[in-house]
């Protein structure tokens, strides 16, 4: 009865680990990265990295 019960346990165990993760959907490894172009620089930087002034981008280097 036991030897019933682990085997069980096993097979579920084997599908649960090895069989179901090839299923799931993946999580994007990251966001996906947008560059500009500063109008100053001509340097190409992220998004995230620029600022938008008087509807042109330029990066942090050249606002200081």
């Amino acid at each position: 009865m036991i030897a019933k019960v682990i085997i069980f346990v096993l097979i579920i165990a084997i599908i649960y680990f090895f069989i179901l993760p090839k299923f799931r959907s993946k999580k994007p490894s990251g966001e996906e990265q947008s560059f500009v172009e500063c109008s100053k620089c001509d340097t190409f930087v992220e998004l995230k990295d620029s600022t938008l002034r008087n509807g042109k981008y330029i990066c942090k280097e050249c606002l200081k």
